[in-house]
Parts: structure tokens; C-alpha cells; sequence
């Protein structure tokens, strides 16, 4: 059972980091897209200490931002704050990151905040959210802005043709 088990979190992680070490080969030129491009992949970890250690020993990331908390503005203007507990993780020198997460809900309320994706930067969300409509994507949802201690974006959630979950990002003030 630990075999099939062990094997079963490898299939799902390796094509994750085989997709992390391929985007990680571009440089950290831009601060800001004028197209869209990869962002982040997201991973849900059970311990993010041992997973920090683990990414941070075994590839050479590193730590760039450990958020705490998050707070949402919905669409209606109510604002959501939460405890979250999110690490963004990058090769030295490049933009691309691995955001893992470990829920604190241990009844993961927020099952948004569990789910693997993978996270895309746009200038203009309103336009790229509707060429993604328009190319038969689904909005699972819609446009919020959310904020922690050092990052302000405007983000939408997508799911692909295949079922895979689009995070779509534009980035107001502070960086990823």
C-alpha cells in the first residue's frame, strides 16, 4: 500500500517539477508582462516545513516570500481576510516560482486553496478572462482581487478543456 501510494504522489509531482525545471531556464528580464507568461505552479503540501527543506535541499530554491495572511475583495466589495500559510520558491536569478501551501483548515473550508494549478501573469485580466471564455474555457472564479502583506493582484480561476485549473493573475503592486 506505502509503494503504490509513494508512487501515486511522484506521478502527480514529477510532471510538476519536470514543468518547473524546463520554465526555470528563463531569466528574470521582465517585471511586468506585455503577454501573458507562465507565473507559478501550485502545489498543496501536508508540512510546509519539511516540504521548504525538502524543495529548498534537494533543487536549490529559494524562500522569496512566506505569506501569512490574505485578504479578498469580492465582487460585491465585502472583504475576506484569512490565515494562510503559502512559500513562493525560485532559482536564483529567474522568475518562474513553486507556491506550495498547507492548508490550516483542517477542514479545508477553502478547497479552492488545495488544488494544483497553474498560475499565468496578464497585463489585462478583463480581456485575457474573456479570450479564455470565448476559447471554451470555464470560469470557476470570477475576477477578486486579493492582497497580503507585500503583493496586491487582481486573480480568476479557469478550468481547461481537460479539466485542469487556469489561475490567472495580473499583478497591481509588489512582486510575485
Amino acid at each position: 500500500m506505502k509503494t503504490v501510494l509513494c508512487r501515486s504522489i511522484h506521478e502527480r509531482i514529477l510532471p510538476f517539477l519536470v514543468f518547473l525545471a524546463i520554465l526555470s531556464c528563463e531569466s528574470n528580464t521582465a517585471t511586468s508582462p506585455k503577454t501573458p507568461q507562465f507565473n507559478h505552479v501550485y502545489l498543496h503540501v501536508s508540512d510546509m516545513d519539511r516540504s521548504l527543506a525538502f524543495y529548498t535541499s534537494a533543487f536549490d530554491l529559494e524562500v522569496t516570500k512566506h505569506i501569512r495572511k490574505l485578504k479578498r475583495t469580492l465582487e460585491d466589495g465585502q472583504t475576506v481576510e484569512q490565515e494562510i500559510n503559502l512559500a513562493l520558491l525560485k532559482f536564483p536569478g529567474h522568475y518562474f516560482a513553486l507556491e506550495i501551501g498547507e492548508t490550516l483548515d483542517s477542514l479545508a473550508s477553502n478547497i479552492l486553496a488545495s488544488f494544483a494549478h497553474v498560475g499565468i501573469e496578464v497585463e489585462d485580466i478583463e480581456s485575457a478572462s474573456e479570450r479564455i471564455i470565448k476559447a471554451g474555457g470555464l470560469s470557476s472564479r470570477p475576477i477578486t482581487q486579493v492582497e497580503t502583506e507585500s503583493i496586491q493582484a487582481k486573480t480568476a480561476f479557469f478550468t481547461g478543456p481537460d479539466g485542469e485549473t487556469i489561475e490567472l493573475m495580473q499583478i497591481i503592486s509588489g512582486n510575485f
